[in-house]
C-alpha cells in the first residue's frame, strides 16, 4: 500500500474545491446569460459540460437551480439564492486575486466615474469608505453625465450608464434592473382613502416623471396580475425632471408616484407604501457599468468594477426597487455592444 502523502491530499482537495466553483461560475453565466450554450461559450468549454456540471450541483445539493424550458432557463427560488452567495464567494476571490497581483500599494491613481445623482447618492457613496479603506491610494472623481462618448475618448474609465448603451466597443456589465411600482405615503392614503385597483389612480393626484431627454412624461403606468394587464394613462398633478423631489413630494403625501431605484428605507421604514401589491410591474430599465476592455486589466479600474456590482446588491437586498443582476432573464439586445459578466457578446 503506497504511503499517505499530505501533498497529494493538498492537491485532491485544493482540485475539489477549483471543481465546486467552476460550477458555481456555471450558474452565475448561464443565468447571466440566459441559456447553458451562451455560458458554454463564455467559459470557452462546450454546452454540455455546462449541463453535466449544473445538473451534478443540483444533485450534491439536493436542490433544482434552473426552471427549464425549450425556449430559456429561469432562476427557481432557491437558484436565486445560490446565485447571490455564489457571485459573492467568486467576487471575493477575484478581490482577492486582485489584492494579491496588485499587492495593493499598486492600486493606486485616480478612476473617473460618469454617473447620476441618484446612484451616486443611494448606491456608491454610502458604500465608499470602506472601499477606500482598502484602497487608501485612490482617488475617485465622479462625473455628472450619461455620454458614452466620454469613455471613448478616454476621459472617463467607468460609466454607470442607465438605459441601453448605444452601439459601440465598450464592454457593458450589467448591474440590474428598475423594478417600478407605484407608492404613496401613508398620510395620503388616510386622507384619500386605500386604493383596491389600478384603475383608480384615474381619481388620484399622480406625480409624473418627465427625464430631460425625453418630450414627454411618463403618464402610461402599466400593472400585471396573472394574465390581465392594465395601462392606466393618469392626469398628471405634478411633472419634473428630479426624480429625487417627486419622491419628496410623495413622501410629503403630495401625491402617487410611479417609480423604480430609490432609496429603499423609505419603504422599511413605512415613509412609503407600496400599493397594489398583488399587481406587479414590467420591470424597467437597465442599468450597466461601461468601459474600456483594456481598462479593466488595470488594477484600480477592476477593484472600482468589483466594488460597484457589490454596491447594487447591497443597496437594496430585497430587491424592491431594483433587481440584481441574474433575477430576471436578460433579452439580447443586438446593438452591437460587448456585454462582459451578464450579457458578454462580442460584436
Amino acid at each position: 500500500m503506497d504511503a499517505f502523502d499530505p501533498d497529494d491530499c493538498g492537491i485532491f482537495f485544493a482540485e475539489f474545491a477549483m471543481d465546486k466553483i467552476r460550477r458555481l461560475e456555471m450558474v452565475i453565466r448561464a443565468a447571466d446569460l440566459g441559456g447553458f450554450a451562451a455560458a458554454a461559450k463564455h467559459m470557452n468549454i462546450t454546452p454540455s459540460a455546462v449541463s453535466r456540471g449544473i445538473a451534478e450541483l443540483e444533485r450534491t445539493l439536493r436542490i433544482s437551480i434552473f426552471k427549464r424550458s425549450t425556449r430559456h432557463i429561469q432562476l427557481t427560488e432557491e437558484g436565486r439564492e445560490l446565485y447571490h452567495r455564489a457571485l459573492d464567494v467568486l467576487e471575493r476571490l477575484a478581490a482577492i486575486e486582485v489584492t494579491a497581483n496588485a499587492v495593493d500599494k499598486q492600486v493606486r491613481g485616480t478612476i473617473h466615474v460618469g454617473i447620476m445623482p441618484p446612484l451616486s447618492r443611494h448606491v456608491v457613496m454610502p458604500q465608499l469608505a470602506g472601499f477606500l479603506d482598502t484602497y487608501p491610494n485612490l482617488r475617485i472623481e465622479f462625473h455628472v453625465t450619461q455620454d458614452t462618448r466620454a469613455i471613448q475618448s478616454e476621459n472617463i474609465d467607468v460609466l454607470l450608464h442607465v438605459g441601453e448603451p448605444p452601439p459601440s466597443r465598450l464592454i457593458a456589465r450589467k448591474l440590474g434592473q428598475g423594478r417600478p411600482a407605484a407608492y404613496a405615503s401613508p398620510a395620503y392614503i388616510a386622507r384619500h382613502g386605500e386604493l383596491e385597483d389600478p384603475d383608480e389612480l384615474r381619481a388620484h393626484r399622480c406625480l409624473a416623471f418627465k427625464p430631460d431627454w425625453l418630450a414627454q412624461p411618463y403618464v402610461r403606468w402599466t400593472f400585471t396580475k396573472g394574465t390581465r394587464t392594465k395601462t392606466i394613462k393618469i392626469n398628471p398633478a405634478i411633472v419634473s425632471s428630479d426624480r429625487e423631489a417627486l419622491i419628496v413630494g410623495a413622501t410629503s403625501s403630495a401625491g402617487i408616484i410611479f417609480m423604480a431605484c430609490f432609496d429603499p428605507a423609505l419603504i422599511a421604514s413605512k415613509e412609503l407604501v407600496r400599493l397594489f401589491p398583488d399587481w406587479t410591474c414590467k420591470p424597467s430599465f437597465n442599468i450597466y457599468a461601461l468601459y474600456r476592455d483594456k481598462s479593466a486589466k488595470a488594477p484600480r479600474i477592476a477593484s472600482f468594477l468589483s466594488f460597484v456590482q457589490r454596491s447594487f446588491r447591497d443597496f437594496d437586498r430585497d430587491e424592491h426597487t431594483i433587481l440584481h443582476a441574474g433575477s430576471f432573464n436578460p433579452q439580447p439586445n443586438g446593438r452591437g455592444v460587448s456585454h462582459d459578466g451578464t450579457a458578454r457578446k462580442e460584436s
